[in-house]
């Protein structure tokens, strides 16, 4: 195919999920939208709903939708934002011509128990021209589940820049939160955790295994709903000192901000789940933004998301875990924040969106070629 250089290509940008509704691909959607809009023109067709109901009639949509464009001329690439949208290009695939197709893989999508579902996502992402995959990770769950060569996939990681609070909004912000719940970040020791409560995320099983090995001032925030709160709030209740433990639910985006900035470290205690899988990482990344250094399980892409930044310990070894926490807060200070800085940076080098849609901008220009 012959591109015409002298324009910019147009995107046709398919997307399941998209804020309001939140998560990590709610926020690459957005990111990747905002950043590949700057470089050229992008059609936004996205599902701002969070519940999976929504899909049937959003999926329909996206099809006339994309009929429309590719009938009409109007698109050089059309982008699926992961591989449940990716189902979408076996409609279109008849009325394609001369335009391309992409996707990104997360991962998540291929351990779905549906054998149906998988078969039809499978089949969409092996039409797409371009398929770019989040991690190392995904590629391997992609070319293992789906039999996709791992030479047809890119790996390109997701961006990773939370936006920050001016300065007078997170000192009221933080004020706020140390009177409401007794803490003082400054001279308290704690630390934080923040996601969607899933088996996966490992936090009930370390409220269970591994709170018990912490020094008793180290204070624990929870941040987060899903369908493991209700396991967390009892290994809570059943702990000699339950009150090391704030299980402060879904919060709002500021003020989450706000204790990534603030909180000594950030805790991913991670494990292997049959079916489920952390395809990527974004929160610890998040936290790294802020200066924030990260203690990890070394799960599935985790091992890739805290290259630096942190420290990842052997699956379910709780006392290393905990020997970690303590070891950070052995430091100075001043070697503390010097870890925090390394965090950042690291964060703002290999993970700033404008890199990654970059990168996603290269993609598209080599599978028009």
């Amino acid at each position: 195919m012959t591109t015409d250089t002298t324009k910019p290509m147009r995107i046709l940008f398919l997307a399941r999920r998209y804020p309001p509704s939140r998560g990590g691909a709610q926020t690459h959607a957005y990111k990747l939208f905002t950043y590949l809009s700057a470089r050229m023109p992008v059609t936004l067709v996205a599902l701002r709903l969070a519940s999976i109901v929504h899909l049937a009639w959003f999926f329909p949509w996206a099809w006339l939708r994309g009929v429309s464009a590719l009938i009409l001329g109007r698109t050089d690439i059309v982008y699926f934002g992961d591989g449940v949208t990716a189902a979408v290009a076996v409609g279109l695939s008849p009325f394609q011509g001369r335009t391309r197709f992409c996707c990104s893989l997360y991962g998540l999508e291929m351990t779905f128990g549906n054998r149906w579902a998988r078969s039809l996502m499978g089949a969409g992402v092996r039409r797409c021209d371009g398929i770019a995959v989040i991690s190392d990770n995904s590629i391997d769950i992609a070319h293992t589940s789906w039999g996709i060569p791992r030479e047809r996939m890119r790996l390109i990681y997701l961006g990773a820049e939370p936006e920050e609070l001016s300065s007078v909004r997170d000192d009221q912000l933080k004020q706020a939160f140390e009177q409401e719940h007794g803490i003082d970040f400054a001279n308290d020791r704690v630390v934080l955790n923040l996601g969607r409560q899933v088996v996966r995320k490992g936090v009930a099983a370390f409220i269970e295994r591994g709170m018990a090995l912490l020094d008793p001032d180290i204070k624990v925030l929870i941040v987060g709903g899903g369908p493991d709160a209700d396991r967390i709030a009892e290994g809570i209740t059943k702990l000699a000192h339950p009150d090391r433990v704030m299980h402060l639910g879904i919060l709002d985006d500021d003020v989450c901000s706000m204790l990534r900035r603030h909180c000594d470290l950030f805790l991913m205690p991670n494990v292997k789940t049959p079916g489920d899988v952390e395809g990527y990482g974004i929160a610890p990344l998040e936290a790294m933004y802020f200066g924030t250094p990260v203690v990890a399980f070394a799960v599935d892409a985790l091992v890739e998301a805290v290259r630096e930044g942190g420290w990842l310990v052997e699956p379910e070894d709780y006392q290393g875990f905990a020997d970690i926490i303590h070891a950070f807060y052995d430091l100075p200070q001043s070697e503390q924040t010097k870890v925090g800085q390394q965090a950042r940076d690291y964060c703002l080098r290999e993970y700033g969106w404008d890199t990654t849609s970059a990168r996603y901008a290269q993609l598209f220009e080599e599978i028009s070629a």
